[in-house]
């Protein structure tokens, strides 16, 4: 039983895994050392541009927390507000695909040869 449940939820793996693989940018008249110049550039201006937004932003750190054993430890908050990293991190990444568009290149499912 367990065997035909794998059997039926391997293929739904395999997809979802293969849809958060990063898809490759291209471009018609591009080499791939100019793809690779065009995305370095991108990205790094990207960096620069969200740096500039999230600079005046205060962080929040972790909390100070207490166990039921009067153990100290430390507690991270979650959430759109107190995750501003992970924010940025979106924000570089939006960024930077918009830049490489504006370059002329394309985001294209892997294509079978």
């Amino acid at each position: 039983m367990a065997i035909l449940a794998a059997r039926r939820l391997f293929p739904a793996a395999v997809l979802a895994l293969a849809a958060c693989a990063e898809q490759p940018w291209s471009k018609e008249d591009a080499t791939a050392e100019q793809q690779q110049k065009d995305k370095s550039e991108c990205e790094a201006q990207a960096y620069r541009e969200v740096q500039k937004r999230y600079a005046s932003l205060p962080t929040m750190g972790p909390a100070l927390m207490s166990d039921s054993t009067a153990r100290r430890l430390n507690s991270y908050p979650s959430g759109p507000f107190a995750d501003v990293y992970g924010t940025q991190l979106q924000e570089e990444s939006r960024l930077a695909s918009a830049c490489m568009r504006e370059k002329g290149y394309a985001q294209d499912a892997a294509k079978p040869k």
